[in-house]
């Protein structure tokens, strides 16, 4: 089993003593909502394109998921048909159980969920939830450290809570006391907290996690959040290593247009969270895999997020190949030693530079085609442009001096420039 810790700058992990590229897949609703067959075949394909981490609900996500006669529920039923929820379906555990031990045997680290927020009363998530899911305090807190003890032994990362913004006054004490109960059964773990884009976390929990999740979400007209809450959680009194859990998905429909969100939205979201504080990785989504859609099944909210695709046809959307490109660009250029840098003297905020504390690393995403305009000589540098469509790797026309211009491409796509000296 791995090692973990945080690097010294407190802003990315090291998994034995070395740098770790957190790439994520969003599969919240593995355990209920796939078989163990399919699971395999998933987990084989995204190995394959890189990503080194599982993001697992362990229990459903009811207010917002696809359902159908498949389902398996986490509770036995009570004399109502309610979920009794200090009764356990061991044919649920057991199977997520396994799904884990499978996701260690392929090298991914399983980063597990502990409470969504339909779980909490007084939510949002808890109020819409076609099952009565809000769990009394005593219930929870057992459930949390049953939750802990059976998936121990597979040296997981937990999220206390799921897509939360503090709306319910049970929020904090709720997840509070989840994240002592995890604690107390797996005390060398790494604990985060998943907020929705509305959720700032507060300092009491800022003092207890390991790291930083936030989410830039679906939304159509808060494109800049990538970016904003990069510099908003580096900003936080005490400092952790960031990851944007939850841009946009692939596929989802761009809530407030009738248009889904593509591959080139998925690559801008990343290389804008890992350019402006958020450098411990990303996480990636397509819209049939967070849910295991099946073709047929009812998807609650379609309304806002649209039909999903099956989740073997989103399986095979092609940002997943971006975001693990990104992956091998960061760890090939060592962008693990960068940091945001004010070095740009072009006016558009969507154009995100880093570089190391001595500038010998220094990248730049540029969304759309522009000239680059720097404050920094970049006499005596190694210099490219990679076309983030094609990756093709191109050599830019660079004129250097006090103030450096890099020529726009002669390409219509987004792209990263790159530039190192000895």
């Amino acid at each position: 089993m791995p090692n973990w810790d945080v690097s010294p700058t407190q802003d990315y992990l090291l998994q034995d003593g070395r740098p770790f590229f957190y790439l994520a897949d969003t599969a919240w609703a593995a355990f209920s909502n796939l078989s163990i067959a399919d699971w395999a075949r998933y987990l084989a394909y995204r190995k394959m394109q890189g990503f080194t981490a599982m993001q697992i609900s362990i229990l459903p996500i009811t207010h917002d998921t696809s359902m159908g006669p498949g389902n398996v529920d986490p509770f036995l039923p009570d004399a109502d048909g309610n979920w009794d929820f200090n009764r356990y379906n061991e044919d649920y555990f057991a199977k997520a159980e396994t799904m884990v031990q499978m996701t260690v045997d392929q090298g991914l680290v399983p980063v597990l969920g502990i409470l969504w927020c339909s779980y909490v009363p007084g939510t949002r998530c808890s109020q819409n939830s076609p099952v009565a899911s809000a769990m009394p305090f005593d219930a929870m807190q057992a459930y949390a450290g049953y939750a802990a003890k059976r998936f121990k032994p597979y040296n997981p990362m937990f999220f206390i809570s799921g897509d939360t913004h503090f709306e319910s006054p049970e929020e904090e004490p709720y997840y509070m006391a989840a994240l002592e109960a995890v604690k107390a059964v797996c005390p060398d773990a790494l604990l985060t907290m998943h907020l929705s884009p509305r959720g700032d976390l507060p300092r009491s929990f800022m003092d207890v996690v390991d790291f930083y999740m936030y989410q830039s979400g679906h939304h159509a007209e808060h494109l800049d959040r990538p970016y904003l809450f990069g510099e908003k959680f580096s900003a936080y009194p005490v400092k952790r290593p960031i990851v944007n859990s939850e841009p946009p998905y692939e596929g989802h429909g761009r809530v407030g247009e009738r248009t889904r969100f593509n591959a080139f939205d998925i690559r801008k979201a990343t290389w804008q969270s890992l350019l402006s504080g958020a450098k411990m990785g990303v996480t990636y989504g397509a819209h049939g895999v967070w849910s295991f859609h099946h073709r047929g099944l009812n998807f609650l909210n379609a309304h806002r997020s649209f039909e999903p695709f099956s989740w073997d046809e989103a399986l095979t959307l092609p940002g997943a190949w971006d975001v693990g490109f990104a992956k091998w660009l960061f760890e090939t250029y060592n962008l693990f030693e960068t940091e945001p840098a004010s070095i740009l003297r072009n006016e558009d905020p969507e154009i995100r530079a880093a570089a190391s504390p001595d500038h010998s690393i220094v990248a730049v995403y540029v969304p759309y085609t522009f000239d680059l305009d720097l404050d920094l000589d970049l006499t005596g540098y190694d210099c490219i442009q990679i076309d983030l469509t094609s990756r093709r790797i191109i050599t830019p026309e660079v004129q250097t001096g006090p103030q450096s211009r890099v020529g726009m491409l002669r390409f219509n796509a987004d792209s990263l420039f790159l530039a190192r000296r000895d």
